[in-house]
């Protein structure tokens, strides 16, 4: 970044904790990339506190996007005057942009950036079976956009039951045509592994399966941006399966991201749907 000036644009990543976040120098330097005088910073704010916050942070007059990251996807949902499609099904956004008319939207990215990682390491989603850990905000998302590509099955694992059970049936109603399961699937019989829950991202010990070791066939994806390399990684490594890693998801939203903050200003203003 060359210099803040009184000109400077705001963004923002808003999160618990925030310290692994790593959008705001890689987001800040695509949007310095593309000429734009703004910069985004990270915010942390207690769930506990977040009703009551982050309505008033909406009021600042300079802030022009933010990012969601664990816990708040879902949280801010709520809080916004529209919705994209990927937004209205997962109930949850990875990011928001305000208009020129002052109305935020957001839209979530979690699920494109997922499938677009794995799709550039050469691995193959249509007609396989697919694992996904957590149906939270990003999982949501996640499942709706690997959906898209037409498994042959898609098994979800979910502690909070009635979270899985709602998932599945907007799963169900939406892709009629995909096969879709609560639970885990022995990992032989599996294709693709997702973890997007975040178990392994505040204890690196921690794993979001019982297993040790995974079977080489299956590709392994872990959407924890920090550790970088976490435990499901490492067994998925030492049992030679292919990895994709969670800044690799991030890097596939960056430029979309950027897009839809800086595009939404104006079109929005217009009443023009945004499409992801």
């Amino acid at each position: 970044m060359d210099f803040v000036d009184g000109r400077t644009r705001l963004y923002g990543i808003i999160g618990h904790p925030i310290e692994q976040a790593r959008s705001p120098e890689t987001v800040t330097f695509e949007l310095r990339r593309r000429g734009v005088n703004a910069v985004l910073v990270p915010v942390d704010i207690d769930p506990r506190d977040f009703d009551q916050v982050f309505p008033q942070l909406l009021k600042l007059g300079n802030l022009d996007g933010l990012v969601l990251t664990i816990p708040h996807k879902t949280a801010a949902y709520r809080h916004l005057e529209r919705h994209g499609p990927l937004a209205r099904f997962s109930h949850s956004v990875s990011v928001m942009a305000r208009s020129l008319d002052d109305q935020w939207i957001g839209e979530a990215f979690d699920g494109e950036g997922c499938v677009s990682a794995i799709l550039q390491r050469g691995i193959a989603l249509k007609r396989q079976r697919i694992q996904l850990l957590g149906a939270g905000g990003a999982g949501a998302a996640i499942a709706a956009a690997l959906a898209l590509r037409q498994p042959d099955r898609l098994y979800v694992s979910e502690p909070d039951e009635p979270r899985c059970e709602t998932l599945l049936k907007k799963l169900s109603q939406a892709f009629p045509r995909v096969r879709v399961h609560s639970g885990l699937a022995p990992l032989a019989d599996i294709d693709v592994l997702i973890n997007a829950s975040p178990i392994g991202m505040l204890d690196a010990n921690k794993m979001p399966i019982e297993a040790d070791s995974i079977p080489a066939h299956v590709a392994v994806m872990d959407a924890i941006m920090e550790p970088d390399r976490t435990k499901l990684l490492r067994m998925a490594e030492a049992s030679g399966c292919v990895t994709i890693y969670g800044r690799e998801m991030l890097d596939s939203q960056i430029a979309g991201a950027c897009d839809f903050m800086l595009g939404a200003r104006e079109q929005l203003a217009d009443d023009v749907v945004i499409h992801t």
